[in-house]
C-alpha cells in the first residue's frame, strides 16, 4: 500500500508529464539576418532559491549553460558560447514560472559579450522561453533576443520535488536562441 505523499508524488509527476506542452514555447525564429546571429541545440541548468512548490512564492532564477552551434553572416568567427540568467519572478508547481524579467549575459567564443537587460522569461515543468529586452551593451547591441527550449529532467523527480520541499532545479534544451535585429 502506498503512503499519502507517495500517491501525491505519482500523481504530480502523472500531471506533468501529461500536461499538453505550454504556451511558454515561442515561435522558432527565422534564418539570421545580416546582424543576428542563432544558436541551436544548446543546454541550460537552471536553478531556483528557494525551491518552487505548490505555493506561489517569488523566488531567484539563475541558470547557465552553452549556446549550442551558432551561425552568423555579420560575425562569422562566432560559432557559440556561454549564457547566463537571472531572474526575480514567481513560481510554483507544475507551473508556471513567471513571468518575470531576467538579464541574460552571453559570452560569446570569439572572446566578445552580449548584455541583454528586461528579456521576459517564461517557463513551465516542459517549456522555457526568453522574449525581448534590449541589448544594452557589446555585440549586437540596439538589438532584442528569442529563446525557446525543451525541459529535459525527469517529470517524475520533478513531481517528487513539488511534494518533498520544492524544485530546485532542472536541465532543459536550448532549441534556438536568436540575438540582434530579429
Amino acid at each position: 500500500m502506498r503512503s499519502p505523499l507517495m500517491s501525491a508524488a505519482v500523481a504530480v509527476a502523472a500531471v506533468i508529464a501529461l500536461s499538453p506542452l505550454s504556451p511558454a514555447m515561442a515561435a522558432a525564429p527565422s534564418d539570421p539576418g545580416p546582424g543576428d546571429i542563432t544558436c541551436n541545440g544548446g543546454f541550460l541548468n537552471v536553478q531556483f532559491n528557494p525551491g518552487v512548490t505548490f505555493s506561489k512564492n517569488t523566488v531567484r532564477l539563475t541558470a547557465s549553460g552553452e549556446m549550442g552551434i551558432c551561425s552568423s553572416r555579420e560575425h562569422p568567427k562566432i560559432t557559440g558560447g556561454t549564457v547566463r540568467v537571472e531572474a526575480s519572478l514567481t513560481a510554483a508547481c507544475p507551473g508556471p514560472f513567471g513571468p518575470g524579467y531576467a538579464r541574460v549575459t552571453i559570452d560569446w567564443n570569439d572572446g566578445s559579450r552580449t548584455a541583454i537587460d528586461q528579456s521576459t522569461f517564461r517557463g513551465d515543468a516542459q517549456s522555457f522561453s526568453l522574449e525581448g529586452g534590449s541589448i544594452a551593451t557589446g555585440t549586437f547591441a540596439g538589438g532584442t533576443a528569442r529563446a525557446n527550449g525543451r525541459t529535459t529532467s525527469n517529470p517524475i523527480e520533478l513531481g517528487a520535488g513539488c511534494v518533498l520541499g520544492g524544485v530546485t532545479g532542472y536541465a532543459a534544451t536550448i532549441d534556438q536562441f536568436s540575438v540582434g535585429d530579429i
